[in-house]
């Protein structure tokens, strides 16, 4: 090959290369330019849509498709509250979908002034001064320390598998309870409102459940003590006492009605006074 065919087939390939990075650097500036206009969410039942996309999109920049699609690839994800994390599919340079994957959460209990979320096997998921709506706070487990993503430190394994057990059913049963207590020997009481619910150990939850679920509609709006845990899955008519709390209005009501009776039998008495 000549000196002058050499120069040209030199001269060639620059010009390939000259225009293949003109039309990268053409497409780049292109993408760079394509903005992300709209976001759906799935999966996502803690957090609205709204603030999801603000978690994971918290600039502008954030939202240049080239740049999601490059941090999406190579960066980290953003660490959200609840959330064990996420996904993002892209539709087009200027829609993406967003797939949450919430942590999964059973309860929690107050301590040091934050709320630590645990999962079905007692591990600390979160930490927190919200309040997670829908989630029982949990109160009678004593602890010297709780490490965050450790689990609870309990003696006996079988103490988150009672929880768990017990939080299926109130989600089940769409019972709205403010606080679950459990004594040293796990004995359980509900706290829905003004109303105490006692439903002892483990056996038969799901029954004592159920029949709470019927008796909740009657107890609405009052204050007092319901004994569930004797339930007997064999009676017949079945029977639970509820203990009505002594309030000044139905103590004043009490009174109200033995001065009646009183007044009552007064009238009623036959006067003094026989034949002289």
């Amino acid at each position: 090959m000549t000196k002058k065919a050499r120069s040209r087939k030199g001269k060639r390939i620059r010009n390939i290369l000259l225009c293949f990075f003109a039309l990268t650097a053409l497409l780049f500036l292109f993408l760079w330019n394509m903005r992300i206009d709209t976001v759906s969410v799935e999966g996502s039942e803690f957090y609205t849509e709204d603030e999801i996309v603000d978690f994971v999109f918290t600039t502008q920049t954030e939202r240049n498709f080239l740049y999601a699609w490059l941090n999406d690839r190579f960066g980290e994800k953003k660490s959200i509250p609840f959330v064990a994390g996420y996904t993002l599919e892209f539709i087009g340079v200027h829609e993406v979908k967003i797939t949450v994957y919430e942590k999964s959460v059973v309860g929690y209990i107050e301590y040091m002034g934050s709320n630590m979320y645990f999962d079905q096997d007692g591990t600390i998921v979160e930490s927190s001064t919200e309040q997670r709506e829908g989630v029982p706070l949990i109160t009678g487990l004593d602890f010297d320390y709780i490490v965050l993503y450790k689990p609870l430190p309990v003696e006996d394994d079988t103490t988150f598998t009672q929880i768990l057990n017990l939080t299926q059913l109130i989600a089940r049963y769409q019972i709205d309870v403010d606080r679950i207590y459990f004594d040293s020997r796990m004995n359980a009481t509900l706290y829905i409102g003004g109303v105490r619910v006692l439903l002892g150990n483990n056996q038969n939850m799901e029954y004592k459940i159920a029949e709470l679920s019927g008796m909740l509609p009657q107890l609405k709006g009052l204050s007092g003590v319901l004994h569930l845990e004797n339930y007997d899955r064999t009676a017949i008519n079945p029977s639970y006492s509820f203990i009505q709390d002594e309030t000044e209005e139905t103590a004043a009501e009490e009174t109200a009605a033995e001065a009646g009776e009183s007044e009552g039998a007064q009238e009623t008495a036959p006067e003094d006074g026989g034949e002289n």
